[in-house]
């Protein structure tokens, strides 16, 4: 079998740019901010979305519904969110930001933008908006491509803990 240069991959540049990205997050916002960056992702979901179950947040954070709580109470600690009933589906919550939240929201975009201005610190402005517009495509393509392909017995994604480990 050939050898595989695994480093010039496409999956395995996006899965380590995520990676590095992450952790850089998380060694600048460490010390300065009293969120995880787990429950950071929790309200930027509910910032670009709206309003929404928790459901529909799990599924599009590809969390288990109980990693999920688990955020969402201690969200809920520290009045950054609020659950309420759904009025249509009584099994079903609602989740809102508070007003508390939206300072943090601005503290997470500075945090992630001192990450940004670093990932492209070697890129011209050109080169920066031809690469978003390359991901964006990518994106349309693996997003046209999942479309077409036929669900499987279990879900598409395999759900997470908080943390980021896979369930199986």
């Amino acid at each position: 079998m050939p050898k595989i240069d695994w480093s010039s991959r496409f999956g395995t540049l996006v899965h380590d740019v995520a990676r590095v990205h992450s952790r850089l997050f998380d060694r600048r916002a460490r010390g300065n901010f009293d969120l995880t960056r787990a429950q950071c992702r929790v309200l930027v979901m509910l910032h670009r979305y709206g309003v929404q179950t928790q459901a529909e947040l799990a599924e599009r954070m590809e969390l288990t519904p109980m990693a999920l709580v688990r955020l969402l109470d201690r969200l809920r600690e520290k009045e950054l969110v609020r659950r309420e009933r759904d009025p249509n589906d009584k099994r079903a919550h609602l989740l809102y930001l508070t007003e508390a939240s939206e300072a943090k929201i601005d503290t997470i975009v500075a945090f992630a933008s001192m990450v940004e201005r670093d990932a492209m610190a070697d890129l011209t402005p050109a080169e920066r908006t031809e690469l978003a517009r390359l991901l964006g495509k990518v994106l349309t393509n693996l997003t046209r491509a999942e479309a077409a392909c036929p669900p499987t017995v279990s879900t598409s994604t395999t759900p997470r803990h908080a943390d980021g480990e896979t369930t199986e």
